[in-house]
């Protein structure tokens, strides 16, 4: 019914248009009539005066006559000569100047026969309507006489006129919108009977609606409308039965699958492969299937399958929100040529293979060396080293290092382990001053040792609402990274600021050796060293920045490098608000 109220305030807006502009159409053309019947008026009767001028004994004569006329008529004449200067006026007698720059005079000067001018007086200050003719003499222009009339008089009597027409008009129009709206309610009657009911057969089609009322001119129509409610509730019952199986058993499956039909519109997913693919939320369905799918590996293999290559099978790695791989598998069915994908999820299949290679390698290289220094040190001492007690105190505080370092790097390696997992994090807010102060406090021996100054700095934000878990390592890890890295009498700057989009942003900065440009792709990795020889000296592990790495990932933010040999590095770290597990 709104619609319908609608479509009638917009046929009577549209009718109001044309209305008004008819009228303005009419008015105006009513109004030149008026002034161009006026202005014959006022050429004849120039004409007349021109006349008894040419028979008047002398100039007195005609100024004579001209006041005369003025005095029973009311009209304004004036008299110029032919170079626009004024000879008489009967308003104002001692009136003189020039009125050659005035429209009506002008066309007269320029050899026109008639000049007319519709303005206002600024003599008189109205509006008149001037009209002026020439007066010649032996074939040249010797006079011009003027005659202008307030529009005031004869406008205000064809206002009478002007106002009976309207009111004829206004009524005709009146007359024909009502017919129209009449029709427009003959129109729309079957519609506003039909039309609750389409909506509700649309939006409950397992409810059968019917329309009771009955008419002689719309009889069949509402019959059409109640049987075809009737097979759409019996038609939405067979097919709610069979999605709903469907549904169940696609919904159950731990595999992706999803269907694009002959035009490569997607037409369904299952939630499994939506989770594979990174999408959430409900998707609008049919859709271009690129419009959704953004992988460009995936896109491309679908491409790929054909009549000629029905069947493909591939495993792709897909850089989504996160890294997956994927055992896709692709197949044409049935005449119309629609795709069927099935996906199986290899993702922490794979990544526990790699883990198991890398650990394997990497561990076994990282433990060789204080492994056969404490079995060589053991045997050192045992094959009689041990009856020299300073050497035995030596070979006994070298032990005692290497076997920290590998308490330390065992440590590590559960931490590394806990990231793999994936755990659950609880999330506090923290006091970063309070606990960057803290962190020095730790290191103050080793601070001291070093000679290095550890400079804090940052005022905002005074809180940090994340996982101590997780935040703790990261800033521990760069700054002792910092001060192993920094010679002596050096100082290691650590800043922190909240972005402009609400982000920490914090940065460890020292004046150490620096990194190459070549070692700063892979200073992340596991077990990685830029200086292996330094880096074991100082008790590293090669796991700090992995760690670093990780746990930023871990809490959505990022990690950045800036780096120069012989003048320091800067790492910073930029973590999102709030960030959700």
């Amino acid at each position: 019914m709104k619609k319908h109220y609608g479509e009638y305030l917009a046929w009577l807006a549209v009718l109001l248009l044309v209305f008004t502009g008819a009228w303005q159409l009419i008015g105006g053309f009513y109004q030149r009539q008026v002034l161009s019947q006026q202005q014959d008026y006022l050429e004849k009767k120039g004409e007349l005066l021109i006349r008894m001028a040419q028979t008047a004994a002398n100039q007195e004569d005609l100024f004579q006559l001209s006041e005369d006329y003025v005095t029973s008529s009311g009209e304004r004449v004036t008299l110029i000569d032919a170079k626009g200067n004024i000879i008489h006026d009967t308003f104002d007698p001692q009136l003189q100047g020039t009125r050659s720059d005035r429209p009506e005079v002008k066309t007269v000067l320029q050899g026109g026969k008639l000049g007319i001018s519709l303005r206002k007086s600024d003599t008189l200050e109205q509006e008149l309507l001037y009209v002026a003719l020439p007066i010649t003499s032996e074939g040249k222009l010797d006079r011009i006489l003027r005659i202008a009339e307030p529009t005031a008089g004869f406008m205000a009597q064809a206002g009478t006129v002007r106002r009976s027409i309207f009111v004829v008009y206004s009524v005709l129009c009146l007359l024909i919108t009502l017919l129209i709206l009449y029709f427009l309610r003959q129109k729309n009657r079957p519609i506003e009977k039909i039309l609750p009911v389409l909506k509700k057969m649309a939006a409950q089609p397992e409810k059968t609606e019917l329309i009771m009322q009955t008419s002689p001119q719309w009889q069949e129509l509402y019959q059409t409308i109640n049987k075809l409610s009737e097979q759409l509730t019996e038609t939405y019952q067979a097919y709610t039965a069979t999605e709903n199986q469907l549904h169940t058993l696609l919904n159950e499956l731990m595999i992706g699958v999803f269907i694009l039909d002959e035009h490569k519109q997607l037409i369904m997913m299952n939630p499994t492969m939506k989770e594979q693919l990174g999408l959430y939320g409900n998707l609008s369905l049919p859709s271009e299937f690129a419009a959704i799918i953004k992988d460009p590996a995936l896109i491309q293999l679908i491409y790929r399958v054909s009549p000629q290559q029905p069947v493909l099978q591939e495993e792709l790695k897909l850089e989504l929100p996160e890294e997956k791989v994927l055992d896709i598998n692709l197949r044409l069915f049935n005449e119309q040529q629609q795709l069927m994908g099935i996906s199986y999820d290899l993702t922490r299949v794979r990544q526990l293979e790699k883990m198991q290679k890398d650990f394997v390698g990497n561990v076994s290289h990282e433990l060789k060396t204080p492994v056969t220094s404490l079995i060589g040190f053991t045997e050192t001492l045992l094959e009689g080293a041990m009856a020299d007690p300073e050497t035995t105190r030596e070979f006994l505080k070298i032990m005692q290092k290497d076997a920290r370092r590998l308490e330390q790097l065992i440590k590590e390696i559960i931490q590394l382990s806990k990231t793999d997992r994936h755990p659950q994090y609880e999330q506090q807010p923290l006091q970063l001053a309070p606990l960057f102060r803290q962190l020095r406090e730790s290191y103050q021996h080793l601070l001291t040792e070093k000679q290095v100054q550890l400079i804090l700095q940052g005022t905002a934000p005074e809180n940090w609402y994340t996982s101590r878990e997780l935040f703790y390592p990261i800033v521990k890890n760069l700054v002792e990274n910092a001060i192993q890295y920094s010679p002596a009498n050096s100082e290691v700057l650590l800043s922190w600021e909240e972005t402009a989009d609400g982000a920490l942003k914090l940065s460890v900065q020292d004046q150490g050796i620096g990194i190459e440009k070549e070692d700063q792709a892979r200073i992340f990795e596991r077990f990685y060293r830029v200086d292996k020889a330094r880096a074991r000296h100082s008790g590293g592990t090669g796991l700090g920045l992995a760690i670093v790495k990780d746990y930023t990932e871990s809490l959505g933010g990022r990690i950045e490098l800036d780096s120069h040999p012989g003048v320091g590095s800067r790492f910073t770290v930029t973590l999102p608000r709030r960030t959700v597990y």
